[in-house]
């Protein structure tokens, strides 16, 4: 299993990071930390071969070298990197698939890849979640509106937004269940992190009227099963009413929301804002989108 985490500073991306490799943890995830720089570099363009001295020098320069420095200095302060490993070496930066790269052990021993991507963030994500079969990518939640939204849209794989995190608050999880045909996964997900975080489930399913049909039944009825053989501690609620304003009222700010991701495509989610995507905008907590 791979997780993939974006970060960008070592100012905004810290909550980023730290709720990243406590995910990989629990789930036992290889982790690959990826910055993306915002113009071009000349070492960076095709054909270019990266030496080693050329990349003794190209750290001098490149600020993303140092926030990579960083949160591999990061990782072995919570263990999550072996702390006996030597400190990050930028000579054992290598060149590949129009990226730079170094792996490094973890202390469970499963692998961590820091990478070096460059030119426009949306596409630079799709193409790295592209290379490699990554399951969950996380990224800050001080992301612009139309960043988020094009995020949702070509980044195919599961996203957890880091919104407003609060290292010192005990999150439970608001789970929407609904008919939609990623919601299995998204029970399946939640009740893998309540577990490991030892905390609750509030699972809802909302209809705009005060009939649910036979689609929200069934998939309610499927996650109380499913949720009752996890032995996580949970409760249920239908609920009538405006879909995304239900979740992002119940979520508050002490909940993470769980939401099936839309799978419907780019172009169909560009034309009609899909009810994950309009959760995820309107919400002021992190958000998981469940591919």
């Amino acid at each position: 299993m791979q997780f993939l985490v974006a970060i960008r500073s070592t100012i905004y991306s810290a909550r980023t990071l730290e709720i990243a490799t406590s995910l990989a943890k629990g789930f036992k995830a290889d982790l690959s930390v990826v910055y993306v720089g915002d113009q071009p570099k000349e070492l960076l363009s095709e054909g270019v071969h990266l030496s080693r001295d050329a990349m003794l020098n190209w750290q001098i320069h490149h600020p993303g070298v140092e926030v990579l420095r960083w949160a591999y200095k990061c990782m072995q302060e919570s263990e999550f990197i072996d702390p006996e490993i030597e400190e990050f070496d930028p000579t054992d930066l290598v060149e590949d698939a129009g990226r730079i790269r170094v792996v490094v052990p973890q202390a469970d021993g499963e692998k961590v890849r820091l990478i070096l991507r460059e030119g426009e963030t949306v596409d630079q994500l799709k193409k790295e979640t592209e290379y490699r079969d990554y399951i969950l990518t996380v990224v800050g939640g001080g992301s612009r509106k139309r960043l988020a939204r094009r995020l949702v849209q070509f980044v195919d794989t599961s996203l957890l937004f880091v919104k407003n995190y609060d290292p010192d608050l005990n999150y439970k999880l608001l789970l929407c269940v609904d008919d939609s045909g990623a919601t299995r996964r998204a029970v399946s997900f939640a009740a893998r992190v309540a577990y490991f975080l030892q905390t609750e489930i509030k699972a809802v399913t909302v209809s705009k009227t005060k009939k649910f049909g036979p689609g929200y039944t069934a998939a309610a009825n499927w996650a109380q099963r499913y949720l009752d053989k996890t032995g996580v501690s949970y409760t249920h609620e239908f609920i009538s009413g405006d879909p995304v304003k239900t979740f992002v009222e119940r979520a508050g700010s002490d909940h993470i929301i769980v939401i099936g991701k839309s799978l419907s495509s780019p172009i169909a989610n560009f034309l009609r804002s899909s009810k994950p995507a309009e959760t995820l905008l309107k919400a002021n907590t992190p958000v998981v989108l469940v591919k």
